[in-house]
């Protein structure tokens, strides 16, 4: 998803590690990696699966855990509205 933009401003930077994946993430789950649901959503010890069984491959593991933070309003605990935007072209990609 190189060059996936966040409405925050968050553009993924080809060949860097921070995806918006992981930017969603960091603004959307919670320090103790509880959800709504009052479970925990943690990578197990079985690689790939969530510790309440979702999950089986990254991409699975990934659209679980973005399923189960971010709320309906995609208002991060910054307090700012994030969700995925089209790629501008041309535009300068920030981090």
């Amino acid at each position: 998803m190189a060059g996936a933009l966040c409405s925050c401003g968050f553009t993924e930077v080809a060949g860097t590690d921070e995806t918006l994946t992981d930017h969603l993430l960091e603004v959307f789950a919670a320090k103790d990696d509880k959800a709504a649901d009052g479970l925990a959503h943690l990578e197990g010890e079985v690689s790939l699966f969530c510790m309440c069984g979702a999950g089986g491959s990254i991409g699975k593991l990934d659209a679980h855990f973005l399923t189960v933070f971010i709320p309906a309003d995609s208002i991060g605990r910054d307090g700012v509205k994030h969700q995925p935007g089209p790629s501008p072209a041309g535009r300068i990609q920030l981090r």
